[in-house]
């Protein structure tokens, strides 16, 4: 799994949650920095509350649970992978609400979905626009912020989806979030 925080409180908020989804499902779990977020200073919010972790209650682990274990073969380390681990973090990501829609609208036709900086770039950019929020959705805008880049959530990602038109997908680089979403 990778976490795209937007800012610096996102840093702090998705290093516990990563710590927590690494215990959770037994994955190591990295963070994607691009240098406008980590160069950055910022007034944050450190208590201790801020961040509820939730264990999903709805999946099933397997009774052996999904830690590494001795000995293991690289197939069977695969085959629990493929099996068990992915959907247990889709599953912890779903209940933790790391991606969220943002701005709805009830006739929304058109949605634009980004995360990390490229979140706040958007944000900028209806900011430039001088559109509000309540303006946005009026217009029939739907933003949905990602925070784990993959693997995308997709019970999420396909409620962000119904109903539209199109979508734009607002990344750095490389698509990585649009892949997932088709």
């Amino acid at each position: 799994p990778v976490l795209s925080p937007a800012g610096v409180q996102e840093i702090l908020d998705f290093g516990l949650i990563g710590w927590a989804l690494s215990r959770y499902s037994g994955c190591w779990v990295g963070m994607k920095c691009v240098k406008d977020t980590v160069e950055a200073t910022a007034t944050i919010d450190v208590d201790i509350n801020r961040v509820k972790i939730q264990i999903p209650q709805d999946f099933a682990l397997p009774p052996d649970g999904l830690s590494i274990r001795q000995p293991d073969t690289p197939h069977a380390q695969e085959a629990r992978l493929h099996r068990f681990k992915l959907n247990a973090v889709r599953a912890f990501a779903r209940h933790n609400a790391l991606d969220r829609i943002v701005i709805d609208s009830p006739a929304a036709k058109l949605g634009v979905i980004s995360h990390g900086k490229s979140y706040l770039d958007v944000l900028q950019a209806l900011d430039d626009l001088n559109l509000s929020e309540k303006a946005a959705a009026e217009m029939g805008l739907r933003i949905y912020k990602v925070g784990m880049v993959w693997p995308l959530e997709p019970k999420g990602a396909a409620s962000f989806s119904e109903g539209l038109d199109k979508i734009l997908v607002v990344e750095e680089k490389r698509s990585l979030i649009e892949f997932q979403l088709k």
